[in-house]
C-alpha cells in the first residue's frame, strides 16, 4: 500500500519545500515516488522543474488546479494521470533520480481555493465533505496505490481546504519547526488542529452526510498520524557546547521535553550549500560543482533515513 506524508506546518519559512523536495529524491532512490505540490506558491514546483519547464506545465493545464476545479468549474471533470510530471529530474546529465514525479502547483490555486469555499455541490454536508477529499478520490481514479511507493504533498503555510485535502489522503504528517519560542508553541495547537478540526470534521461530515463504506475513497485516511516534529533552520554556534545559538539551544530542549520520541534525533542546521543548491534546483546529493559539504549531505540523509524509518 502507498504511503501518503503531508509535510505541513501553518507557520511559513520554516523548511517544508526543502524538507519535501529532499524526502522525495531520497525516498525515489529506491521506490517510486510522486511530490504533489498544494502550495500557491509553487516554490516545490519551480525547484523540481526549473522556472521556464514549471511556467510551460502551468499553461498546459497540468496542475493540482485541475484537481480542485472539477468540483467548483461548471463541467469541469476530475483529471487523471496527465496532470503528473514524468522525471521532472531528467535534465541532469546522469539522470540519478528516474523514480521521482511530480504533479505541480499554480499561482492561481488561491483563487481556486477562495472559490472551492464559497461552491456547494448537492447538500452542504455532502459538499463539505466532497470538497475536502478531491485528492483521495483523483489518487483512487489514477490508481496512486499501484503506481508509486511514496506520495509527499507539500502544503501551504495555512490549514486551508487545500491543506486539508493533503491531510485527508495522508498516513502521516511531518512538521517541520525552527527551533524558536513561537514555532514551539505553535506545535500543540497544530496537532489538536489536525486531529481535532480536520481529522474529526471529515469524519462527522462523512457520517452526517451518510457517506457509505463503499462510497468513501481509498485513499482517504480518517486518522493521521504524526511521524516527527523535524527541528529545521538551527542556527549553529561554533564556540557552544550544543553547536548552536542559545535561544535555540533552550527551544529544542522544550521541544523534546514536551513531545519526546516525537522530535526527530537529526537537527537540520541552518548552512550554506542547502539554498544555493534548492535555487539551481538539485538536492544536496547532487553535488554539482563541489558546492555541498560533507556535514550538509550527511544532515540531510541522516533527517531522510529517520523519517522514512517512522514510515511503518
Amino acid at each position: 500500500m502507498v504511503k501518503t506524508i503531508s509535510v505541513i506546518n501553518f507557520k511559513g519559512g520554516v523548511g517544508k519545500t526543502t524538507l519535501s523536495f529532499h524526502l522525495g529524491v531520497h525516498l525515489s532512490k529506491s521506490s517510486k515516488v510522486l511530490l504533489v505540490d498544494v502550495d500557491h506558491q509553487s516554490s516545490l514546483s519551480i525547484v523540481a522543474l526549473d522556472a521556464s519547464n514549471w511556467e510551460n506545465t502551468v499553461k498546459s493545464g497540468r496542475t493540482t488546479n485541475k484537481i480542485f476545479e472539477s468540483f467548483c468549474k461548471k463541467n469541469a471533470q476530475m483529471p487523471g494521470a496527465e496532470i503528473i510530471t514524468k522525471e521532472p529530474l531528467k535534465t541532469f546529465s546522469s539522470h540519478p533520480y528516474p523514480n521521482l514525479d511530480i504533479v505541480a502547483a499554480q499561482f492561481e490555486l488561491d483563487d481556486t481555493e477562495i472559490e472551492m469555499a464559497s461552491t456547494t455541490m448537492g447538500g452542504p454536508t455532502v459538499s463539505e465533505w466532497e470538497k475536502r477529499t478531491l485528492i483521495a478520490q483523483w489518487l483512487d481514479k489514477i490508481k496512486a496505490d499501484e503506481l508509486y511507493d511514496y506520495i509527499i504533498f507539500d502544503c501551504p503555510p495555512a490549514t486551508k481546504l487545500v491543506s486539508q485535502n493533503a491531510l485527508a489522503a495522508s498516513n502521516y504528517f511531518v512538521v517541520p519547526v525552527i527551533p524558536d519560542e513561537m514555532s514551539t508553541r505553535g506545535v500543540t495547537h497544530f496537532r489538536q488542529l489536525v486531529e481535532t478540526k480536520v481529522d474529526g470534521k471529515l469524519e462527522f461530515l462523512r457520517k452526517a452526510a451518510g457517506i457509505s463504506d463503499s462510497e468513501v475513497p481509498k485513499h482517504y485516511f480518517p486518522k493521521t498520524r504524526l511521524a516527527g516534529i523535524a527541528p529545521f533552520m538551527a542556527k549553529p554556534a561554533g564556540n557552544a557546547d550544543s553547536g548552536y545559538t542559545n535561544i535555540h539551544t533552550q527551544q529544542l530542549s522544550a521541544l523534546k521535553r514536551q513531545w519526546g520520541a516525537d522530535v526527530l534525533n537529526t537537527v537540520v542546521k541552518s548552512l550554506t550549500g542547502i539554498p544555493e543548491t534548492m535555487s539551481a534546483g538539485w538536492p544536496v546529493w547532487y553535488n554539482q560543482g563541489g558546492n555541498v559539504n560533507g556535514t550538509v549531505v550527511k544532515m540531510m540523509t541522516d533527517v531522510c533515513d529517520e523519517i522514512q524509518g517512522r514510515l511503518k
